[in-house]
C-alpha cells in the first residue's frame, strides 16, 4: 500500500487533533446524556451479565522502536459477559494513530493500527470500587507499510498476532448499571519484530 498522505486518519482529510476534538465530544456527550439515569438510586447488587465499554485514551511504541513514531490517541470499543461476578469474557476492536517519525523521506505521514482481540478479565470488588486485571490475544493489522524503512515490517507485511495484558480500577456508579474507569496495558506484536507498545484509556462501562 502507498503510504498516507500527511494528517489522514484513513477517514477523508480528518486531522488527527480533529479526531482528537471530535472523539472527545462524543464520548463527553454520552456521558452527559446518561447524567439523568446515573443519579436515580439503584438498590440492586452491581449489575453482572452483558457489557458494554468504550475506552478512550492513548498510547506509544516502546522500547527502541519509540522513536520511530510519536504517541497517539487510542479508541476501544469492548463488548463481554461476566460469567461469574469476579471472571468475564469479552471481544475488542481498536483503532490507534499515530505520526511516524522514521527517517526522511517520507515526512510527516500518519499510520494506523486496527485491531480485533478475545479479552479474559479477573476481578476483585470492594464495595463500589473494582480492581482487575486482563488478557488479550488477538490479529492487528497497519494500514501503511511506512515501517519497512526502520525493518519492524517484512515487505509486503502488514498484519501481526497481537498478545498483551493489563488491568484497570473500576467505580461503580450510583445506578448500578453504569461504571466509570481507569485502564492501562501492554502489548507485544511478534510479527512486527516483536513491536512493543504500552496504553492508557479512561472508560464508560455499561452493564445491562
Amino acid at each position: 500500500m502507498f503510504f498516507l498522505q500527511k494528517s489522514s486518519l484513513g477517514v477523508g482529510s480528518l486531522s488527527i487533533p480533529s479526531f482528537c476534538t471530535l472523539s472527545a465530544g462524543i464520548f463527553s456527550a454520552g456521558i452527559v446524556l446518561s447524567l439523568p439515569s446515573l443519579s436515580i438510586a439503584d438498590t440492586r447488587p452491581s449489575e453482572t451479565g452483558i457489557y458494554a465499554q468504550v475506552s478512550m485514551g492513548g498510547s506509544g511504541f516502546l522500547g527502541d522502536n519509540k522513536s520511530y513514531t510519536n504517541p497517539g490517541p487510542r479508541m476501544n470499543l469492548h463488548v463481554g459477559t461476566d460469567l461469574f461476578s469476579w471472571f468475564s469474557l469479552g471481544g475488542r476492536i481498536t483503532i490507534t494513530s499515530h505520526e511516524a517519525t522514521v527517517p526522511a523521506p517520507p515526512v510527516g505521514e500518519y499510520l494506523q493500527f486496527y485491531q480485533a482481540a478475545g479479552e479474559a478479565r479477573l476481578g476483585l470488588s470492594l464495595g463500589p470500587v473494582a480492581f482487575y486485571a486482563e488478557g488479550i490475544v488477538g490479529v492487528s493489522t497497519m494500514s501503511t507499510n511506512i515501517l519497512e524503512k526502520v525493518a519492524i515490517l517484512d515487505p509486503g507485511q502488514r498484519t501481526s498476532l497481537v498478545f498483551g495484558g493489563g488491568g484497570g480500577i473500576e467505580y461503580q456508579l450510583q445506578n448500578r448499571h453504569y461504571a466509570l474507569g481507569v485502564m492501562g496495558g501492554w502489548a507485544v506484536y511478534p510479527s512486527f519484530s516483536s513491536l512493543q507498545t504500552a496504553e492508557a484509556l479512561s472508560y464508560l462501562r455499561y452493564t445491562y
